[in-house]
């Protein structure tokens, strides 16, 4: 039985090229759904995996022979990537050098951010792992200033219609949910709402900061909540890595997630999503001299 998705309802095909295969087996290990075994010497599918192929592409990854390949579940051979004519690696220094440097960009130049720039953005993003093959992320890119203050706009009036949300009575209300709730709604959704609603009144967009691009990483019900987080966040530092600034929104998609049913069709937005972000790009209009050293809450070790 294939594990559905919104995207496919089928298990994966994986076939044998033997006149390539060296038999060593490397597919076998490295397959965690047991869609493989070793009989008579060489590898071949098994009647018995967890699952059935999920086109993970683990076992077409790891041949050094290119003696498998994939079809299904949004899979094919061409797919596959050689490895080998890659240069340039980063080393961790220059990944971590890129990481600190980069900031939450919300102050832009008036300029319009190029389409080989997105496309290298989007290129970098696709490469992020997800929850379960083949992602059911959606994508939405929304390209040039006055389209992104159109969907800003479009947004903060959907905010104006739920106000209610965020009044006086309602916030009490929210102590029901816990402290930590009632806490987070008096002191940061309901204040910033209102900002959005007092500076939309004079044509001001503090929602998306008059970004020049933005792009929507929704899930969809099938996936990992996580899965929209994971290419933001590739995206960002694929933007970083091309001189670009972004930031993260998050106050968009929790408070649209179970309505804006007009806002969601205007834009294409997936009607269900457990989870997604929302990311502006454009050029920074100020250049930072310093890192900030960051830190988690705490870090806990369990040793042997």
């Amino acid at each position: 039985m294939a594990i559905i998705t919104s995207r496919t309802n089928e298990n994966g095909s994986i076939s044998f090229i033997y006149e390539r295969c060296n038999s060593c087996g490397l597919c076998v290990k490295i397959c965690k759904d047991f869609s493989l075994i070793m009989e008579n010497n060489k590898p071949v599918v098994s009647d018995h995996p967890v699952f059935g192929c999920i086109a993970c592409g683990q076992c077409m990854a790891v041949c050094p022979q290119d003696a498998i390949e994939i079809s299904g579940r949004e899979m094919s051979v061409d797919d596959r990537i050689d490895l080998s004519e890659m240069k340039n690696k980063s080393s961790y220094e220059q990944l971590k050098n890129l990481m600190i440097g980069r900031r939450s960009i919300r102050d832009f130049k008036d300029k319009e951010v190029g389409e080989e720039l997105i496309e290298k953005i989007i290129e970098a993003a696709i490469s992020a792992p997800m929850g379960l093959p083949p992602s059911d992320v959606h994508l939405v890119v929304i390209k040039g200033k006055a389209k992104v203050h159109e969907f800003s706009f479009d947004v903060l009036d959907y905010f104006r219609k739920i106000r209610w949300l965020f009044s006086v009575p309602m916030i009490w209300i929210w102590r029901l949910a816990g402290k930590e709730a009632y806490q987070l709604m008096k002191s940061f959704a309901q204040p910033m709402y209102q900002f959005f609603a007092d500076t939309k009144n004079k044509g001001e967009d503090y929602l998306l900061y008059d970004a020049p691009l933005v792009m929507y990483f929704s899930a969809s019900p099938y996936s990992d909540p996580a899965d929209p987080f994971i290419p933001a966040t590739y995206a960002m530092l694929a933007a970083e890595s091309l001189g670009l600034g972004s930031c993260m929104i998050g106050s968009i998609h929790p408070t649209i997630r179970y309505g804006a049913k007009k806002l969601k069709r205007k834009w294409n937005l997936p009607a269900k999503s457990p989870s997604g972000i929302v990311v502006i790009f454009g050029h920074p209009k100020y250049k930072y001299k310093s890192g900030i050293r960051r830190s988690f809450a705490g870090v806990t070790f369990f040793t042997n």
